[in-house]
């Protein structure tokens, strides 16, 4: 099966490029499945191996992935093999719009994939490109935000996250509720 998908993001491409060259941020950043270890995939380059530990989000499956960079042109795209029972070739194009960059991603996967495959690239593309933003920004609430993400977000299983946002809708619109009740009993609507 092959995905592909493009996002758009207004950063210049040298802003864009060091996020790729640690994979582990990247592999994080992937809604499908939990990064439980990553090993050599620091500083990468053409050639280089590493290894990953996943587990599946759908059907909690670990699987140990051996990685290989193979194509790494410096500026334009970076390929990465992920060796296992079903092969995943992750490749990504790096593309210049003056002040903006495309990023297109394109994944060919052994297995016939699921419905929701695609779904899950284009929100890895628009996390990447949200972790993008937040980094190249300057503000002490982006550094609170970043520092939030690197030392817990991107750590929890995707199922954990979703549970996270829940808890946070349920208890902000519990407050709304508290709050509109505080309003109807001393205002008096």
């Amino acid at each position: 099966m092959n995905l592909f998908g493009s996002i758009k993001i207004p950063l210049p491409q040298e802003k864009i490029l060091p996020f790729f060259y640690g994979l582990e941020k990247w592999f994080r950043l992937n809604p499908q499945w939990q990064v439980l270890s990553i090993e050599g995939a620091c500083h990468i380059k053409k050639g280089a191996r590493f290894g990953l530990r996943v587990r599946y989000d759908k059907t909690e499956t670990l699987i140990n992935y051996d990685g290989v960079v193979e194509e790494l042109i410096d500026g334009s795209v970076l390929s990465v093999c992920l060796n296992a029972e079903d092969t995943r070739r992750i490749t990504v194009y790096f593309g210049d719009k003056g002040d903006a960059s495309v990023l297109r991603q394109k994944e060919i996967m052994g297995n016939d994939g699921s419905p929701m495959d695609q779904g899950e690239l284009d929100a890895w593309l628009k996390s990447v490109a949200w972790y993008l933003i937040l980094q190249n920004k300057n503000t002490l609430w982006s550094k609170f935000w970043k520092f939030f993400m690197d030392r817990l977000w991107l750590r929890m299983s995707p199922s954990g996250r979703r549970i996270v946002i829940l808890v946070i809708i349920a208890e902000a619109s519990g407050f709304l509720l508290f709050l509109s009740f505080l309003i109807v009993h001393y205002v008096g609507f």
